[in-house]
């Protein structure tokens, strides 16, 4: 019988690996650190998701690991990035123009901004090709309109020469998904890749990434801050407040026993079928703290009901489980989570 995929992650070596990447910004305000010490690693063939609230650094992981940080504000300023024995946070330029596009794609969380509005579909697309598989521009047209087949746009042969006005939002989107998967990458990076699509289109855009990921076998990297859409495509899940890592773990295991103070707050405010009509909501109280006003210590405690004298201290990450790793102090006195 084969192994499952679960089997596999645990013997095979990850495809990409972030260690304890630090990325900061330079501000009026002084020098600013985004990413804080993160670290995780995602298998072939396997789904990790990034879930937090807006500003809790999920975005800027993404944009450090393909090295497109704002210059020059933004920089990596310690930890490492491996993908195929390179590091990526020091490979030369020349090496990151092969890899980006190339063996890492990446899916944009607003495909208006990520499509040049200028050139047609089908020239943006064969840029892809010519840089990447091919240097004869008939080729790399066929190429393109293979690709868009296969994300299933009708009529690929039509499209390559329309503009992104001409498209509709789930099609744009189904175009930059194509851009990424044009040279069958390792590892996709899909940035809230359906943020600003209705739930119809959200639906067929995941089931198009699951379906794209069993035929190809590529790792993705999926950040969102919907727990519905981790629930449905995600194997493991990497929860992140205020550029750390709160808690990390497969995810059955993550949402049926959440250690984290902060991982129970969001699994408790996702609305139920079971939960009676006029019921309030829960929510998280307060806001992400801002860069320049980060509390010492754990940086939850301003916003967590369990909050303690020992929460002035920094947290460790801590083993609850095999691959399950929660950084709060006091996750072992916390009270049975009820889902």
């Amino acid at each position: 019988m084969p192994a499952s995929p679960h089997d596999s992650a645990a013997v095979d070596p990850p495809v990409l690996e972030v260690r304890d990447l630090v990325t900061t910004f330079d501000t009026d305000a002084g020098r600013l650190t985004a990413v804080d010490g993160v670290s995780f690693q995602v298998h072939r063939g396997r789904t990790l998701g990034i879930v937090g609230e807006s500003g809790c650094g999920k975005s800027v992981t993404a944009f450090s690991i393909m090295r497109l940080l704002p210059q020059p504000m933004g920089r990596i300023a310690g930890g490492q990035v491996m993908f195929d024995g390179i590091d990526l946070v020091t490979a030369p330029a020349e090496a990151m123009l092969k890899i980006r596009g190339g063996r890492i794609g990446m899916i944009f969380q607003e495909p208006m901004t990520a499509l040049n509005p200028v050139h047609t579909i089908g020239r943006q697309l064969s840029e892809v090709f010519l840089l990447h598989r091919t240097q004869d521009k008939r080729e790399a047209l066929q190429l393109a309109i293979e690709i868009l087949g296969k994300v299933g746009i009708p009529s690929p042969e039509v499209r390559v020469g329309e503009y992104p006005h001409q498209l509709s939002g789930g099609m744009r989107q189904r175009v930059v998904i194509a851009m990424a998967l044009a040279c069958k990458p390792a590892v996709v990076i899909a940035d809230e890749p359906t943020t600003a699509l209705d739930v119809t289109i959200q639906a067929q855009i995941l089931e198009l990434m699951q379906e794209l990921q069993r035929e190809m076998g590529m790792a993705i990297v999926l950040i969102t801050h919907d727990l519905g859409v981790i629930a449905e495509m995600c194997d493991d899940v990497v929860v992140m407040y205020a550029g750390r890592v709160a808690e990390a773990g497969p995810v059955e295991r993550i949402f049926a026993a959440p250690s984290h103070p902060y991982t129970r707050g969001l699994l408790e405010s996702i609305p139920r079928l079971a939960t009676p009509r006029k019921t309030r909501l829960k929510t998280i109280e307060g806001m992400v703290p801002a860069l320049a006003d980060m509390p010492v210590g754990c940086r939850y405690q301003n916003r967590c009901p369990f909050r303690a004298e020992v929460c002035a201290q920094p947290p460790s990450q801590e083993s609850v489980g095999d691959d399950h790793q929660v950084a709060c102090h006091r996750w072992r006195e916390l009270p049975v989570f009820q889902a």
